[in-house]
């Protein structure tokens, strides 16, 4: 399965549990406001993203650690770097 920005923050969760370390550290907010049972059920990565108002560079960086940590399928655009 290969991740995108629209897949669900609590899909990615369940689908992939060892990708919690990174999804509490980018969505840390969520979690320190005790929301993150509701916020990251409904929102997508995108949307958490927007939510929170985080750089492209940090997006970017997200879904590299995913592939590279986790060793997530993360869609090809979103590990290249823009030009």
């Amino acid at each position: 399965m290969r991740i995108n920005a629209e897949f669900k923050v609590f899909h990615l969760l369940e689908e992939f549990p060892e990708s919690e370390s990174v999804v509490k550290e980018y969505f840390k907010y969520f979690y320190d406001e005790e929301i993150e049972d509701i916020a990251l059920k409904r929102l997508s990565i995108q949307g958490a993203f927007n939510v929170l108002g985080l750089p492209e560079e940090k997006q970017k960086q997200f879904f590299k650690d995913l592939h590279e940590k986790v060793g997530l399928d993360v869609s090809r655009h979103l590990l290249e770097e823009e030009e």
